[in-house]
């Protein structure tokens, strides 16, 4: 059983750094997004930014384009980050009237959501954390975070929100910066429909195994929802899946499949220099390479028998098994 595919709309965005701030490639709307998007066979989903891409406004005219392609909305982020409104953060932001911008706007978000059908929201807080030490009221910070994403949860508990977490950037320091961090706050707002998203590429800067933190969520029910990419663990570069990370990815979706992951595989890329259709297809030929693999050797994995073997046997066992071309 393959995993459904979707992809976020800014992967054909102009992909600007702090270089070539106009980016590497021309503006393109949203109808040529979803145009391009959609001639990419296996991608079921896409993923849009409230609300920027979609919103109450447009969502009828936008409807019909989806419904043409065959494009389901899988998540819709909400814009907490790309403005310098945010700077000061935005749940945790010490001035009250952006902590409640911020709770008005995911509250609108979350209601549009319910309205059409999307059951995940969400948020990445990149510019919640601190730059210098000594300068920053951590508890207020916490205790602001906790508070906030309780009175959005309890708003609307038909939308599941998924708190993406991110080491650094915008923010030199980011408060949820961790896989552990980011479920220790879902669980501290007591609230069922707080969870996480899982960026594979940001567990990775976190100096994370992608597959242990994406076994421990699901063990909570706190994993909604994943982001597929890779980088070589220093940035957040966005790079097609597998790229790097070979046997990373290989255990993350045997944990997945063996877990009974269900919802979206959502490709967060960002190729600055590179083809956007071409990254898309090669993330998605990769990924299902793997699950083939998994499905048709990796099934029979014995963990009891491996605690009694040595650890490089079982490596030598494992690249057997994947690399077995049947001669």
């Amino acid at each position: 059983m393959f995993a459904n595919i979707s992809a976020g709309a800014w992967v054909y965005g102009t992909c600007s750094d702090r270089y070539v701030s106009d980016g590497y490639k021309d503006k393109m709307d949203f109808v040529s997004r979803v145009e391009r998007l959609s001639n990419i066979e296996e991608v079921k989903g896409i993923e849009i930014t409230y609300p920027f891409d979609i919103n109450e406004e447009n969502y009828d005219h936008y409807k019909t384009l989806l419904e043409e392609k065959s494009l389901t909305i899988s998540c819709i982020g909400v814009e907490l980050v790309c403005d310098r409104k945010w700077k000061t953060g935005s749940f945790c932001s010490p001035h009250k009237e952006v902590r409640e911008e911020t709770i008005k706007l995911v509250k609108k978000a979350m209601d549009f959501a319910n309205q059409i059908g999307v059951e995940i929201v969400n948020l990445w807080l990149g510019q919640d954390g601190f730059d210098y030490l000594m300068q920053t009221n951590y508890v207020d910070a916490w205790k602001f975070l906790i508070e906030g994403l309780r009175e959005c949860a309890n708003h609307n508990t038909k939308v599941k929100l998924g708190l993406e977490y991110k080491a650094s950037e915008p923010r030199l320091n980011c408060f949820l910066n961790s896989g552990g961090k980011a479920l220790a706050v879902a669980q501290a707002t007591g609230c069922s429909n707080v969870g996480v998203t899982l960026d594979i590429g940001h567990a990775l800067n976190a100096k994370e195994n992608p597959a242990e933190i994406a076994s421990i969520l699901m063990a909570e029910n706190k994993l909604f929802h994943l982001h597929f990419n890779d980088n070589y663990f220093i940035a957040d570069d966005d790079m097609p899946v597998g790229s790097v990370h070979f046997l990373h990815f290989v255990e993350l979706i045997y944990w997945l499949k063996k877990l009974g992951y269900s919802g979206w595989y959502s490709l967060d890329l960002y190729p600055y220099r590179d083809d956007p259709d071409e990254a898309c297809k090669t993330s998605i030929h990769f990924i299902r390479m793997i699950e083939k693999m998994v499905e048709k050797k990796l099934k029979d994995l014995d963990f009891h028998e491996m605690a009694e073997t040595a650890a490089s046997k079982n490596m030598c066992n494992l690249f057997t098994k994947m690399f077995d071309m049947g001669e």
